[in-house]
């Protein structure tokens, strides 16, 4: 049994741009805030220092002192990026969740960029249902909020023409 929460906004900027900003672990740190009960992001690293790309695991440090360990399963410059995870997180949504797969969307629109963010989880009970749709109420606004500040961060960036290549990650300069 799952419940899935999805959103998504449009990005006045080149989709390898937004694809990039979005995927950067520093990123999350910036944008995935706490918001009520809903950890925010503290720090996300690769494993072993890793590649990110398809097969690699990443560690999401949470403000309530989770770790969630995140396998990618896609990471297809500049359209999808997808990721899962199983455990790590800590009571009372440890008691409600036993896994997580999110799923980010880049297409190209006449104003820029559209970026969709999906998340699925898989419920631990029938009886964890009862309760999911306020809390996938919440997380859809944890979401929204999230992307707000995604675009925020990429409206800070310069505007560049299609054929300005997008700056490596190693390169980029952070704020």
């Amino acid at each position: 049994m799952s419940i899935t929460c999805s959103v998504s906004t449009t990005i006045p900027r080149a989709r390898e741009t937004v694809f990039e900003l979005a995927t950067q672990n520093e990123t999350y740190e910036r944008a995935l805030l706490p918001y009520g009960p809903i950890a925010g992001v503290v720090e996300v690293k690769m494993v072993e220092g890793g590649a990110l790309q398809r097969g690699a695991l990443r560690e999401a440090r949470l403000t309530d002192g989770s770790v969630l360990v995140e396998e990618i399963l896609e990471h297809d410059v500049p359209t999808r990026h997808r990721y899962k995870w199983a455990g790590g997180l800590k009571p009372p949504i440890a008691w409600l969740l036993r896994s997580g797969e999110g799923t980010w969307t880049f297409s190209e629109v006449t104003d820029g960029t559209r970026v969709e963010w999906s998340y699925e989880f898989e419920l631990r009970s029938p009886l964890a249902y009862t309760i999911a749709p306020p809390i996938a109420a919440l997380f859809r606004r944890y979401q929204k909020k999230a992307l707000a500040r995604i675009r925020d961060l990429a409206l800070e960036l310069p505007q560049r023409d299609a054929s300005q290549p997008a700056a490596s990650a190693n390169t980029q300069p952070r704020a």
